[in-house]
């Protein structure tokens, strides 16, 4: 267990990882180098590996040795939400931080904008997404395959889903009060792949958290294979829907099944 030294906040970052190996040894170093430059909180990280059979487990465990703030579990592949779902799970009971963050292991996102994020729950907010589309951020290099379809699932997040004045919905860096995330049963969210993204904002604006937006910078991955697959995007739209009928009393009824 991690504990908390000098009364200082804590973050945890949680990494999901499948055939990882080409980035994660480069990720957790950078990752660690940024923590020794965060003087008032502990930070520590989760990788959730879904038994990577290119060895990423064990580069982690090698890092293990010399850094004990950085944890490791293992699950079957079921997809982006339930490794997330697994590893909000663990951190919530195991290391009990202020803060979980999510994040890519593929090096799109930034370790040195962790300390941003930090920043901005010091403000109060509770719910912080690095974003690609508010001010300053950008996506450089992307094909215009790739930004028609982050632009549609944005779309359909606004319109659709109903999220209202968040301009990334779907991106996959962000920062989460632990608390939101204790006050409900993640599980009930019922999503195993990156629409899982689209239902824990959408139950975050239900809740009225605090949500900020941070500008990044999210190029494309250098190494390795996207896990983006077409189910995914099915599944996008299927619960975009899903969300908006939430809204309705003869939905949420159970009676009607």
């Amino acid at each position: 267990m991690h504990n908390k030294k000098n009364n200082k906040k804590s973050a945890c970052i949680a990494i999901p990882t499948y055939n990882e190996a080409e980035n994660i040894q480069k990720l957790l170093t950078h990752l660690i180098l940024v923590f020794s430059q965060i003087k008032n909180w502990d930070m520590s990280i989760l990788i959730i590996d879904d038994h990577s059979p290119d060895g990423t487990a064990n580069i982690v465990k090698k890092l293990q040795k010399n850094h004990p703030n950085i944890y490791i579990i293992h699950g079957e592949k079921k997809g982006l939400g339930e490794a997330y779902t697994r590893g909000f799970e663990y951190i919530l009971k195991n290391i009990k931080p202020d803060y979980i963050f999510e994040m890519d292991a593929d090096l799109q996102h930034n370790p040195e904008d962790i300390p941003r994020f930090l920043q901005k729950t010091e403000e109060g907010f509770e719910f912080i997404i690095g974003s690609r589309y508010a001010a300053g951020g950008d996506y450089p290099n992307w094909s215009f395959k790739r930004k028609l379809y982050s632009w549609g699932a944005n779309l359909l997040a606004r319109l659709i889903a109903g999220i209202k004045n968040i301009e990334d919905c779907t991106s996959g860096f962000r920062c989460i009060k632990s608390s939101f995330l204790k006050s409900f049963d993640i599980r009930s969210l019922k999503i195993n792949g990156y629409a899982f993204q689209l239902s824990l904002l959408h139950a975050a604006t239900r809740k009225k958290l605090k949500i900020a937006e941070i500008p990044i910078l999210f190029p494309n991955r250098m190494k390795g294979n996207s896990k983006l697959g077409h189910k995914d995007i099915r599944e996008f739209f299927f619960h975009a829907f899903r969300l908006r009928f939430k809204r309705y009393k003869w939905y949420n009824d159970e009676s009607r099944f």
